[in-house]
């Protein structure tokens, strides 16, 4: 599949990053700049003294059609003036080897090249001496029933030696689009039969009818229209100039009938080939033109996912490629596992890149790209920088030192958190997407010294009688008023020394229990008495003393009376 003869030319202003102290950017440029300036940045890098040069089979070639493709594909995202006449001034003195094969001359090929000559500003009726003009109205019939139909000559069947003509609709679509920018006399019937492959649904179809003495040249019963002739025939017309109001209104016929066979993903397919890049870029570039935004927005945010964008630090494997747009999902992927475009990859690179790059001028807005962070934080502390001006989808790579985080635009801020290390140094964020990056400084503070909560034992809950059951067990409760959790021993004593079974006298341990209590909380301690105490507890009560001590907090002792139920 070839690119359009023409694109129209969009402006795009360079995008900038900024460095936002403190807040978030208002969103004010497209993100479409930063994924078309990589692009374009791609393409360009692949011409050799202007021209693609393509290789096939050990062959190495010039590929006039490619790097006519590159011009165009240039020429719509504007600002690459320089590059567009470079590559028209390399293609001009071989223009004779991209069409004339004698005895076979490709029409439609002169016809590109005359495209491509007044997208460069240079004088087609002599593009490298040569009279491309003339060439392509030579070709054009000028009897019924093919007035108008261009036509390829000396060309033969290479299977049967057979004279045949391959030149279809998209190339007739290419002789309008160049004739009218001439303003050839042939331009109006030239059109006018391109016009007549226009299927009933709006759609165009793809091959010229084979028999040209048929009465019936155009759309006929059983013919279906292809969505990258008929993508490419609206942007042909769309630029043409001064083209005939029946042909916008046919090529906007023909746009809204492209907005029915795109997927919901926003992706076109080409037939048993699938959805690809080549066939979504040109086809969202023509709904782009043809005004129907929403649907051209889609296709460029199905694209941006096959265009290489590995951001360091956060990926670096196709740094080196950052821009290119693959044809489909399975070419990114082999070309990562490669580490490289492999070369048998690189001839589907470049056109899917041509082709598709005027159309990622739509992926959704966003505006200047801007970091922020707060002016100074506590090291070892986690803090949150936000990123703004990314449109939704578009890739970015946030990081700090050898800490990254890939983060993708969602239309607003973006928060990204990180926690500083050690040491009060002043520490750099930075954001970077395809075309550059921007910084944000945060000054690490030193961390104050952590105070530590003296340790407390909580308050003893008792009554003035605690009644100890048959099982030798009783229950006192700790009740934690404070911050931190309460915790110690608590140990029971006779109040006063009692005479032992030995003879001597001594406080005697009644109970005793280790306890945690959580802030705010009362927790009933279950306490047993001692076997030396049992004998002691007959049906009297004894006066006890209840000590709570914690290593570092002061001790609490409370008296109360103990008696056996």
């Amino acid at each position: 599949m070839k690119l359009i003869s023409g694109l129209a030319a969009v402006t795009l202003a360079a995008s900038t990053l900024v460095t936002a102290p403190s807040g978030a950017a208002t969103p004010t440029e497209p993100a479409g700049v930063r994924t078309v300036s990589a692009g374009a940045s791609w393409l360009a890098a692949q011409l050799t003294d202007g021209i693609v040069v393509g290789e096939f089979d050990g062959f190495v070639y010039d590929d006039f059609g490619l790097s006519a493709d590159v011009a165009f594909a240039l020429d719509a995202v504007g600002g690459q003036d320089a590059t567009v006449v470079a590559i028209a001034d390399a293609v001009a003195p071989k223009v004779t080897q991209w069409y004339d094969f004698a005895p076979t001359v490709y029409t439609g090929s002169a016809a590109k090249a005359i495209a491509l000559a007044q997208v460069a500003g240079r004088e087609a009726s002599d593009f490298g001496g040569t009279d491309l003009q003339s060439v392509v109205e030579a070709n054009v019939a000028t009897s019924a029933p093919i007035t108008g139909r261009v036509q390829n000559t000396g060309e033969t069947d290479w299977s049967t030696g057979d004279p045949t003509d391959s030149l279809n609709v998209i190339s007739q679509s290419w002789a309008a689009r160049a004739l009218g920018g001439q303003g050839s006399d042939l331009a109006d019937e030239v059109m006018s039969f391109l016009l007549d492959q226009q299927c009933d649904d709006g759609s165009f179809r793809a091959a010229l009818t084979k028999d040209k003495a048929a009465p019936e040249q155009g759309c006929a019963a059983g013919d279906v229209g292809e969505v990258d002739t008929t993508a490419l025939t609206v942007i042909n017309i769309l630029e043409t100039p001064d083209a005939p109001l029946a042909a916008r209104g046919a090529a906007l016929l023909a746009a809204s009938w492209l907005r029915t066979q795109q997927a919901s993903d926003g992706s076109f397919s080409a037939g048993a080939l699938g959805a690809n890049a080549n066939t979504t870029g040109i086809a969202g570039w023509a709904l782009a033109e043809a005004g129907h935004d929403g649907a051209a927005t889609k296709a460029a945010g199905w694209l941006r996912g096959l265009q290489v964008a590995d951001l360091a630090p956060c990926a670096s494997t196709l740094s080196a490629e950052n821009g290119a747009i693959a044809y489909k999902t399975a070419d990114l992927a082999a070309a990562r596992t490669a580490g490289k475009i492999p070369a048998t990859l690189q001839d589907a690179f470049r056109r899917a890149s041509a082709q598709a790059l005027p159309a990622l001028a739509h992926v959704p807005a966003g505006g200047d790209v801007a970091v922020s962070a707060p002016a100074t934080a506590v090291e070892r502390s986690t803090v949150t920088v936000n990123v703004a001006g990314l449109g939704a989808g578009e890739p970015a790579c946030v990081s700090l030192g050898g800490r990254a985080t890939p983060v993708t635009g969602t239309g607003s801020v973006v928060p990204v958190e990180f926690t500083l290390p050690s040491g009060t140094v002043a520490h750099t964020f930075r954001v970077t997407t395809l075309t550059g990056s921007a910084t944000a400084t945060t000054t690490a503070t030193a961390a104050p010294n952590p105070v530590v909560p003296s340790p407390v034992v909580g308050d003893l809950a008792v009554a003035k009688v605690e009644k100890v059951g048959r099982n030798n067990r009783f229950e006192v409760a700790v009740t934690c008023d404070g911050a931190v959790a309460c915790a110690g021993k608590l140990k029971v004593r006779t109040a006063r020394r009692v005479e032992r079974a030995d003879g001597t006298k001594a406080r005697l341990v009644i109970a005793k229990s280790a306890y945690a209590v959580q802030p705010g909380r009362t927790r009933a301690i279950r306490l047993e008495l001692t076997k030396p105490s049992r004998a002691l507890l007959g049906k009297k009560r004894i006066r006890v003393l209840a000590v709570q001590t914690a290593r570092g907090a002061e001790p609490v002792a409370t008296k109360f009376w103990l008696r056996r139920k």
